[in-house]
């Protein structure tokens, strides 16, 4: 099924300035990009709006979130297309029963979330690190996630502890 956005100002990521334009979508890949002719399935009248590629947000903190909600927000309501999670170091995999708590805290005493919300929302059908890929691909979300190893997580479970977060002033 091909459709179409139409009219719009195409920021297309390549330095080039942006341009009146067509784009053209065959099933999830872009078909055609300037003037194009015919009648799509469906059109969405772009005009008087920006149509650019999908932005990937680097530095998240939905290492929870993800595994309770299907909305990514406020990402997915800026334009963000992708997120990365597990970039800042805190993050729940790997994680033994025994240290869930200690993995709560670290991310409640970065500010990040409220461990309240951790406690609750988490289901921990995980212990090693390949396991929660799939606790985030039983949920489906309004964009896409990259997940990286985060390394509280991996040092708590080889050393014991992590580094928690030191305040000053």
């Amino acid at each position: 099924m091909i459709w179409f956005i139409r009219n719009g100002a195409v920021i297309d990521g390549s330095g080039a300035p942006a341009r009146q334009a067509d784009v053209a979508i065959l099933g999830d890949m872009i078909a055609e990009v300037g003037q194009v002719e015919g009648a799509g399935r469906r059109e969405i009248d772009a005009s008087g709006l920006i149509v650019t590629p999908g932005f990937v947000d680097v530095h998240t903190h939905y290492d929870g979130q993800a595994i309770w909600s299907d909305r990514l927000i406020p990402s997915s309501d800026h334009g963000v297309t992708t997120v990365v999670i597990g970039n800042c170091g805190v993050g729940f995999a790997p994680c033994r029963p025994e240290d869930r708590d200690e993995l709560v805290e670290l991310m409640e005493a970065w500010k990040i979330s409220r461990g309240i919300v951790l406690a609750e929302g988490l289901t921990w059908d995980w212990e090693t690190f390949p396991p929660i890929s799939d606790a985030l691909d039983r949920r489906p979300h309004d964009i896409d996630i990259a997940v990286l190893l985060p390394h509280s997580p991996l040092r708590v479970v080889r050393h014991g502890r992590a580094c928690a977060p030191t305040r000053t002033g």
